[in-house]
């Protein structure tokens, strides 16, 4: 069996990224303006959550939070526990690639953390120019690597990035959706965490008619290294 890996909310979680550029997001708006408030933040979070078009979130001063959150990408890591193991473990048996949406800095915080040299490509959207929910990202690797699809099983844990455009492709699927295990990064407010904790959209779970579509389901890598080696169920 060949797998593709997903990397965020599969080997390391996507939150302390995020709570982050919260953070540098609000500093940049306070240094422009001393009177922008917590709630002020709260407010424009909550628009950016709802894809509206308005405050600090949709403004260049949101970009250059991101450049500096890249800037510090692997030391933002914060693996999911026994993910880093679960592909170790993987990697002795199957093929491994790894397909996500993640910038460039994400390939410092795989060699940090020894794992690059386990895969057989790292397709990044960054480095690729097609992103999820696009299917053309792990049509990319499949043919790079001459895997044939139905050979392929795609682990993720977004319905709308992971599973649809895998079974478009006619991929096997595994869901996982680790918990909230993330510890909130030095440098972040505890009250601008907790604005974020209020705010994130919900993970979605696998809804039922999807169930049918995929092959397992488990709640970190770790379980499912278990399942696909026969120590556990998936």
């Amino acid at each position: 069996m060949r797998l593709a890996l997903d990397v965020g909310g599969v080997i390391y979680y996507d939150e302390p990224f995020e709570v982050a550029w919260v953070q540098e997001v609000f500093d940049l708006a306070r240094e422009r303006d001393r009177s922008f408030t917590l709630e002020d933040l709260r407010a424009d979070l909550l628009s950016f959550h709802r894809n509206r078009d308005t405050g600090v979130f949709r403004r260049p001063l949101a970009h250059r939070a991101w450049l500096r959150v890249r800037d510090r990408w692997a030391d933002l890591v914060q693996p999911i526990p026994g993910a880093v193991e679960a592909v170790r473990e993987l990697a002795e048996h199957h093929a491994v690639c790894v397909v996500a949406n993640q910038p460039r800095e994400c390939l410092r915080a795989l060699d940090r953390m020894d794992l690059t040299r386990l895969f057989s490509l790292v397709a990044l959207d960054s480095l690729v120019g097609r992103a999820k929910p696009d299917p053309a990202l792990l049509s990319f690797a499949c043919s790079r690597l001459g895997w044939e699809p139905a050979g392929v099983l795609v682990v993720g844990n977004r319905v709308d990035h992971d599973v649809i455009p895998a079974r478009s492709l006619g991929c096997p699927v595994a869901f996982i959706l680790p918990g909230d295990g993330w510890r909130v990064p030095a440098g972040v407010r505890p009250d601008v965490a907790e604005v974020h904790r209020a705010l994130r959209p919900v993970p979605e779970a696998l809804p039922e008619h999807l169930r049918r579509e995929v092959r397992h389901v488990a709640a970190d890598l770790a379980g499912l290294a278990a399942a696909l080696s026969g120590r556990g169920v998936g």
